[in-house]
């Protein structure tokens, strides 16, 4: 009979299990910031421990703030039903063209490039054309989206602004609805001083759209108007009112545009707000220690001065309510109410902990970004270096999931323009003669370069040819490599050519 002998061993494994905290957290630190927006109300909403103290954005178009054309006439109101959709803070759709499968923001960014302006004027030109909804008009009131820690950046020059991108085509963008729009269009058309007074807060007088009843309700307001005690009629005096000019002025009316973005079709590309600026200081000389750098918010990179600042104008600002807290001490609360407001209280309080290690999570990456990326900030686009999110979850002892989603939805404006985040990282797309990768945004850069450079050439360029050109600037790449990224920058074959 054999001898059994009966062996108890302990093993040890470890669990982590995530809790309800670090799962909400992972959620939030995932969300952009026109759903975090969305979040921190359905949490106001759901906590009544928990207030919103301050929101610059709650108002969305606020037409009492918009001021005046810059020519100094008055901006016409808009129907309530029109203020109801431009109100719309969280509708996320853009339009693109049908022809040319070109975003509106695309279409606008790209005229506004080609003017001389300056930072200040071309940083708030981005906001305003990203600030457009999905017909050409303002989803947010233009006065939110000043930047208030940039002098330059004030009234005239938001009014300068707008004016400015009203006329790009599509003309009569960038306006408060359908109306402003239509008269700014007829502006830009010379259109007759009838057509102007129409246009100016007087569409009512053109239902329904016959001459002789829209000449009679017009007459009879410049009649009102010369009756009243100090008005002033200089622009009504001067109109040459009668049915044939009328007619003409609804013939003119039809032929514009009130959807200014109506050729554009839906590309549903969210709206844009920046959650991290990045903004040249000045050359480092290095005078100043790295340490007091940091404590105003300023870093070393690319031999350049830089200012990190997190864009919070989306998101509003939360507290703890008091008067929630003093009911707490309020006669006739049983324990279990009690309780409960406790536990309100403590929920309240981890959210905004929550809030705080998004934030202090997004700058910590944008620092890293900006010191691995330092070429790209100081040269512009084509310089990016190889980066992946691995690395950056290593410097930042976090899980690469983590990064994942701290890149999904957010968005680093620059003085290159607007970048989402998942812009930064990028695998070596080819060995280089220096012995470091280059990555594949660069690659795709420097064949735009190139494609350029040969555009007049008798005999358009091969892929082989474009191997040959990248392999003479220090960039080892396979043929197939040149056509998969040719095609993904949509443009043709030499054949097609």
């Amino acid at each position: 009979m054999s001898d059994f002998s009966f062996l108890q061993t302990q093993i040890q494994s470890q669990v982590q299990v995530m809790s309800q905290k670090q799962i909400q957290s992972l959620e939030i630190l995932s969300l952009s910031s026109t759903d975090l927006r969305e979040a921190i109300y359905n949490a106001a909403e759901e906590n009544p421990a928990l207030e919103i103290l301050k929101d610059k954005l709650e108002s969305g178009v606020d037409l009492r703030k918009r001021g005046t054309i810059h020519d100094g006439s008055k901006i016409s109101s808009i129907h309530k039903k029109e203020l109801d959709e431009a109100s719309d803070n969280f509708q996320a759709t853009l339009e693109s063209r049908a022809d040319e499968k070109e975003p509106l923001q695309d279409y606008l960014i790209h005229q506004l490039n080609m003017m001389e302006l300056s930072d200040a004027e071309k940083s708030l030109g981005q906001r305003l054309i990203h600030n457009l909804d999905d017909r050409g008009f303002h989803r947010f009131s233009p006065d939110s989206l000043l930047d208030s820690n940039d002098r330059n950046q004030n009234e005239q020059t938001l009014h300068r602004m707008m004016d400015l991108i009203q006329g790009f085509d599509p003309t009569g963008t960038c306006t408060t609805g359908p109306e402003e729009s239509l008269l700014v269009q007829a502006r830009a058309k010379n259109a007759s001083d009838l057509v102007l007074f129409i246009l100016d807060g007087h569409l009512n007088f053109l239902d329904p759209p016959i001459a002789a009843k829209a000449q009679k309700k017009i007459e009879s307001f410049i009649q009102e108007q010369k009756s009243l005690f100090g008005s002033d009629t200089t622009k009504i005096d001067s109109l040459i009112v009668n049915e044939k000019t009328v007619e003409e002025a609804i013939t003119f009316i039809k032929t514009l545009e009130p959807f200014p973005a109506g050729n554009f079709t839906s590309s549903q590309t969210h709206f844009v707000a920046p959650d991290i600026y990045i903004e040249e200081k000045g050359d480092d000389d290095g005078e100043i220690p790295e340490k007091e750098l940091n404590e105003k918010n300023l870093y070393s990179a690319g031999g350049k001065i830089w200012k990190i600042r997190m864009g919070n104008a989306a998101i509003p600002t939360l507290s703890i309510n008091q008067d929630f807290i003093d009911s707490l001490n309020l006669a006739g609360i049983n324990e279990e109410e009690r309780r409960m407001m406790k536990q309100n209280i403590k929920k309240a309080k981890e959210f905004m902990q929550i809030l705080d290690l998004r934030k202090s999570t997004l700058e910590r990456a944008a620092i890293e970004i900006l010191r691995h990326q330092a070429d790209f900030f100081v040269r512009g686009p084509g310089h990016i270096r190889p980066f992946q999110q691995s690395e950056l979850a290593n410097i930042l002892e976090v899980h690469e999931s983590t990064v994942s989603r701290l890149a999904n939805g957010k968005y680093i404006e620059c003085q290159w323009g607007f970048y989402e985040l998942k812009y930064f990282f990028s695998h070596a797309s080819s060995t280089s003669t220096t012995g470091h990768g280059t990555s594949k945004e660069a690659v795709m850069h420097k064949m735009e370069q190139i494609l350029a450079e040969h555009q007049n050439d008798k005999k358009p360029l091969s892929d082989s040819k474009l191997c040959e050109l990248l392999s003479a600037q220090g960039i080892q790449i396979a043929r197939r490599t040149v056509a998969k990224y040719r095609s993904q920058l949509n443009i043709g074959s030499s054949y097609e050519r």
